[in-house]
């Protein structure tokens, strides 16, 4: 374990000694506030070092393929491998996860099986480079989310995502009773209530009345409300519907 500042990055000076026996593992897109490590302050020490960096980019690693949110990725390039699933930014289907690795015959040793009864093939041979050998192909659906969007679907899909999460952010923040306890970064927006149970009640009450669905969470040792905003479809007028019963759930609560 390493510490960690306010929103949840890693402290460079607070990482232990490194050496070639090291996996250090970093996060594009931290699950609860949304925030990014330093990779490039971090992995250019870590190489030095020999470190094996792994970076954790389930929804967050998609900022490097936009304009604006780039910068929050910068220096990801230095790392050996990379995990990013498709479904959590681009709303492919659930099953389109992608692991990078710099190094191939590290991939294929950790993945591939072995048995009298396999052929290898003499090309490139897909159950080497995945954790199952029997599977449908889920790739299609990535590729063809990839090349129907573009780079500029990409980027203005990401931009939504965000702009909808600062959205909720502040108009939450305007109400009475809640509390933004993070810095809106990607989609992630962190909120309390006065007390824990509040918070927890406050989070039944929003997914009995069904206008939108929210989990909970822990947060520097307090109950939180953990808000993704992770779907291309939401709307300004779904973050106002959305807002509304997050105040008329408090209200019933507290009532």
């Amino acid at each position: 374990m390493v510490d960690v500042d306010s929103q949840g990055r890693v402290i460079p000076e607070s990482i232990p000694e490194l050496d070639e026996n090291t996996i250090l593992l970093l996060q594009a897109g931290n699950v609860n506030s949304g925030s990014f490590d330093n990779f490039e302050r971090i992995c250019v020490g870590a190489r030095e070092k020999g470190a094996w960096i792994h970076i954790d980019g389930a929804f967050g690693l998609w900022a490097a393929a936009t304009e604006k949110h780039k910068y929050l990725t910068k220096g990801f390039e230095l790392a050996n491998s990379w995990a990013v699933d498709g479904h959590k930014t681009l709303n492919t289907p659930y099953d389109s996860g992608i692991i990078l690795c710099r190094d191939s015959d590290a991939l294929v040793a950790s993945l591939h099986m072995t048995g009298g009864y396999i052929i290898k093939g003499e090309g490139r041979d897909g159950m080497y480079y995945t954790p199952e050998m029997s599977r449908r192909a889920r790739v299609i659906e990535l590729w063809a989310t990839l090349k129907y969007l573009g780079k500029d679907g990409i980027n203005q899909l990401v931009e939504e995502l965000h702009q909808r999460a600062i959205q909720f952010a502040r108009e939450l923040d305007e109400a009475d009773g809640f509390k933004v306890l993070n810095d809106v970064v990607f989609n992630q927006v962190l909120v309390s209530c006065e007390t824990d149970e509040i918070t927890e009640r406050t989070i039944a009450k929003i997914q009995e009345l069904r206008e939108c669905w929210v989990g909970g969470s822990t947060w520097k040792g307090k109950k939180v409300i953990r808000i993704s905003v992770c779907s291309w479809a939401t709307t300004e007028k779904d973050i106002d519907l959305s807002v509304n019963s997050f105040k008329k759930a408090l209200a019933e609560v507290v009532g």
